[in-house]
């Protein structure tokens, strides 16, 4: 399966939820590495063993694909076994806010969806998800603060947190010495050699990113776009001639990168991982002084009649069994110990995902409102000026 969703001329009025949902749509798809399974905790929480929702139904919207696959595995069944609820899942990529605005009053399509900044910002302004009872998130407590710091959050609309970390990927038998940072896209030795994703979301921010390196500024890339973002498009212009490959799919950069069509360039975490476990030769990082990811949230329709049900799941989903159930996946997770524990059994997951404590705290998310200040104007400009640039 492809993490990327089909390109097409994306406007402001399209939103980029293609990107940020498809970013996600893999962060399960690689093989788990060695180490034994989260342990399983079948009773259910804070009830004794009661079944306290039996009978009821919780309709969630998630990504297609390996998301769908993980969550149905992991999720489903312990959610079922805790609470005595069915639960139904209904997968797609960027139709959850089309359906919910389709559904009639009081019937909304879902009760909880899974969506990224570019859909939910948006919804959420206009009144379609409700504010969450955040007393009845008990694990909320041992969740990092910062995947928590966003006005959505703070606002009470919904738990955000971290996915797809925009990493830098390379050939080992082609780059050498092997590369630190993503100033190293701009060495003489990789000119023309260079494949970056064709979605400005991730690859404007590369682009950022290579910018405050050069000038001896790593850790300021995000403040760079907030700041001068004229300036990053104009470096984005002026650099787009090394690049050989502007890749529409994770699965079109893994193999140009193993065939050498390419040699360094950026890619989606997840998808890296599964592509270094199948490719020794390909080695990967993200580095930490601008390591930016996929805003994703959980959020629950206004008008849903299963609210306490919706918000059960999510305290679920942001429990031990579950979030190293997903990390083992290929993910990031919230919690410092449980990114610990993967960290210390997988080398290429602490490669990419912050490991502890103290790095989950220098959790950041891409720009999405100096993007979204500016969305039109962007789009205009990556397409014509520096996608198809002569």
């Amino acid at each position: 399966m492809s993490a990327d969703a089909p390109q097409q001329n994306i406007t402001r009025r399209r939103l980029l939820g293609w990107a940020g949902a498809a970013g996600a749509g893999l962060a399960l798809g690689c093989p788990a590495p060695p180490g034994p399974p989260p342990t399983s905790r079948p009773a259910a929480a804070g009830t004794g063993g009661a079944r306290p929702f039996a009978g009821r139904t919780l309709r969630v919207f998630v990504y297609s694909g390996a998301w769908e696959k993980a969550f149905r595995e992991a999720f489903v069944p312990s959610f079922e076994a805790r609470t005595g609820a069915t639960v139904i899942v209904d997968p797609g990529w960027w139709d959850s806010i089309p359906k919910l605005k389709a559904s009639p009053p009081g019937q909304p399509a879902f009760d909880l969806v899974l969506t990224d900044a570019t859909q939910g910002y948006p919804a959420i302004r206009e009144g379609m998800f409700q504010k969450l009872d955040l007393q009845k998130l008990p694990n909320l407590a041992r969740v990092s603060r910062a995947a928590l710091d966003t006005w959505v959050h703070r606002d009470g609309y919904g738990v955000t947190f971290p996915e797809s970390a925009m990493t830098l990927a390379w050939n080992r038998r082609v780059v050498e010495p092997e590369p630190t940072g993503w100033g190293d896209l701009l060495r003489e030795d990789v000119r023309g050699k260079v494949g970056l994703y064709n979605s400005f979301y991730m690859s404007l921010y590369t682009f950022a990113c290579a910018k405050v390196a050069a000038e001896g500024r790593e850790g300021q890339a995000a403040q760079e776009l907030e700041r001068d973002p004229d300036g990053v498009l104009s470096f984005a212009k002026e650099q787009r001639g090394r690049v050989k490959v502007w890749w529409p799919t994770s699965t079109d950069m893994a193999l140009s990168l193993g065939q050498r069509t390419c040699a360094i360039g950026n890619m989606h975490s997840p998808d890296m991982l599964l592509a270094q476990r199948a490719r020794p030769e390909l080695g990967a990082l993200a580095p930490a002084a601008d390591r930016a990811f996929v805003l994703l949230m959980w959020v629950v329709p206004a008008d849903t009649r299963e609210a306490e049900l919706a918000t059960a799941a999510i305290d679920l989903l942001l429990s031990e069994e579950m979030q190293e159930a997903f990390a083992r996946g290929g993910s990031a997770t919230v919690l410092p110990h449980v990114a610990a524990r993967v960290a210390q059994a997988d080398p290429m997951w602490a490669a990419i995902y912050p490991a502890d404590a103290a790095a989950l705290e220098g959790v950041r998310y891409y720009p999405y409102d100096a993007y979204m200040r500016r969305w039109d104007e962007i789009v205009q400009v990556w397409d014509r000026e520096v996608l198809r640039s002569s």
